[in-house]
């Protein structure tokens, strides 16, 4: 039995310039920067997962990927309900036969659906992210 123990490691950081032959996308310049606790506090909090490294070269080419928000968690259980009843109305409306008429409870039913739903809308766009 053997005691070796075999590790693979992939590298995905890709050249920021893919039409640069790789003997040219090679980094071989350094540069060494200093920071006091205050200013390292603040990159390690805007870094997230990225190395320092990577996130102040990222950075300061303008290619830092875009913020993507939390979900909010109310917003989104909102709509959910409101997408169930939806389609509980498309599904009742769709058994009627093609020349029935919407009844009066039917049109109410669409309408609050409707209005529930502009209004959740609108609500997420004030609310904070959770």
């Amino acid at each position: 039995m053997s005691n070796t123990i075999t590790l693979s490691y992939t590298n995905d950081f890709k050249p920021i310039n893919n039409h640069i032959p790789s003997a040219q996308s090679l980094r071989i310049h350094c540069v060494s920067v200093r920071f006091n606790k205050e200013e390292l506090a603040i990159l390690n909090k805007n870094r997230g997962d990225k190395s320092k490294g990577e996130w102040l070269r990222l950075t300061s080419l303008d290619r830092l990927p875009p913020v993507v928000p939390a979900i909010n968690v109310e917003t989104w259980k909102s709509l959910s309900d409101i997408s169930q009843k939806l389609n509980r109305l498309i599904n009742h409306l769709d058994t009627k036969s093609s020349n029935s008429e919407l009844t009066k409870t039917e049109i109410f039913a669409v309408k609050k659906q409707i209005k529930e739903l502009r209004s959740c809308l609108t609500a997420s766009a004030d609310l904070p992210a959770m």
